[in-house]
């Protein structure tokens, strides 16, 4: 699946580009702020963390700190460039959308399954799951809210994310250690970035795998962003069309 090989040397042109302060620098200012902002404003809201601006909040927040690290800190700094990771100009073959709804189709039972697996194994109930969802089913199902997440988790938060984890992390790792060491270590801590879960936290090391792999192979930052995005869309659908369900048919609510 990739073309470049695994224990490949360190192109020392790149390496030089960079250093383990801007590695500090990404996770401090993305990773720090984030969570300090979202802990923040959590801790302020209290009981209204169930509601549809808290949940707009913690988007905008994974925006402006993670996708706004990568651009400003990464990209504006020199250590990689945009034509680099293929976003501007757009780097983009129609037969990578295939992939993409293949990947996604595959990926979405697999990491819903061992999300599951591993919340029950580690935890013995799926609390920290129902909390989560809480974020992309605030104030129960009005299209509002359905239309607002969809913009938010469907797409912002994905380039947000692909840019941090792919464009920044993943491209410094690249410069400085093999494939291999580059796939797992950005995706462990895309895992760790959705740590409220360890379900997700699982599930979301598996598509940090697939798409680190997906941005060796094509490139271009567009491909992993297009998973990300239609995984999360997809997710959404279902889940709105799941409480839709419960209801309109009350019954359901009760059951085990």
């Amino acid at each position: 699946f990739m073309e470049a090989n695994p224990t490949e040397p360190i192109n020392e042109n790149r390496a030089k580009r960079s250093n383990g302060w801007d590695l500090v620098l990404y996770i401090v200012c993305g990773f720090g702020l984030f969570t300090l902002a979202g802990g923040l404003v959590g801790s302020l809201m209290g009981e209204h963390t169930n509601s549809l601006l808290y949940s707009v909040l913690v988007f905008l927040f994974n925006v402006i700190f993670l996708g706004g690290t990568a651009l400003v800190m990464g990209a504006g700094r020199g250590k990689f460039s945009l034509r680099e990771i293929g976003l501007v100009p757009p780097r983009w073959k129609w037969s990578w959308l295939a992939l993409a709804i293949a990947l996604v189709l595959l990926l979405l039972p697999v990491r819903g399954g061992l999300g599951v697996l591993v919340e029950y194994l580690l935890n013995g109930n799926l609390d920290s799951l129902t909390m989560r969802s809480q974020l992309i089913l605030p104030e129960g199902t009005s299209w509002l809210s359905f239309a607002v997440t969809l913009l938010f988790v469907g797409i912002l938060v994905p380039l947000s994310e692909e840019l941090f984890f792919r464009a920044a992390i993943y491209t410094w790792l690249r410069d400085h250690t093999p494939v291999w060491v580059a796939v797992l270590i950005s995706s462990a801590l895309f895992g760790l970035g959705h740590a409220d879960s360890l379900g997700v936290v699982a599930a979301s090391f598996i598509m940090g795998v697939v798409n680190a792999l997906v941005f060796e192979k094509t490139r271009s930052i567009w491909v992993p962003v297009a998973i990300h995005a239609a995984n999360n869309s997809l997710a959404i659908i279902l889940v709105y069309l799941a409480a839709l369900l419960v209801k309109l048919v009350p019954g359901l609510q009760a059951l085990p």
